[in-house]
């Protein structure tokens, strides 16, 4: 018994030691190849029957144009004062300052793009652009 644990104990050091081995630090900054930049990540594409039997439609949505399934909301336009009043957010152009009250929509569908604030108690918040 005192062998097998000599022997595992041998082959744990003898690890550690391979390990450590191919560690000697990091390469010089000049060495290292550009890493590709704006390469967006392949995605898949949906399943249109797939998509469909769900109540969505395929579209190409955000800068890169993926396509995508996007499902409407049944309220899409409807004018909101508060995100809980939609299926979806309560939204308005991004420049609508928080003075007075403001009146928002409904937004559309689940894949909402492009610059807007969320309304909230019938103020613009979180304004934020999605690409």
């Amino acid at each position: 018994m005192k062998a097998g644990w000599a022997a595992l104990a041998r082959a744990a050091a003898l690890a550690g030691v391979l390990a450590l081995a191919g560690c000697h630090g990091d390469p010089p900054a000049d060495s290292m190849p550009d890493a590709p930049r704006d390469v967006a990540p392949v995605m898949p594409a949906p399943d249109a029957a797939a998509c469909m039997a769900q109540g969505g439609m395929l579209d190409r949505r955000g800068r890169a144009q993926t396509l995508m399934c996007v499902h409407p909301y049944p309220d899409a336009g409807r004018q909101c004062t508060y995100t809980r009043q939609c299926a979806g957010k309560c939204v308005t152009a991004p420049d609508d300052g928080p003075d007075g009250q403001i009146v928002g929509t409904c937004q559309a569908d689940d894949a909402l793009f492009g610059c807007f604030a969320e309304v909230v108690g019938g103020k613009a918040v979180r304004a934020m652009c999605v690409d």
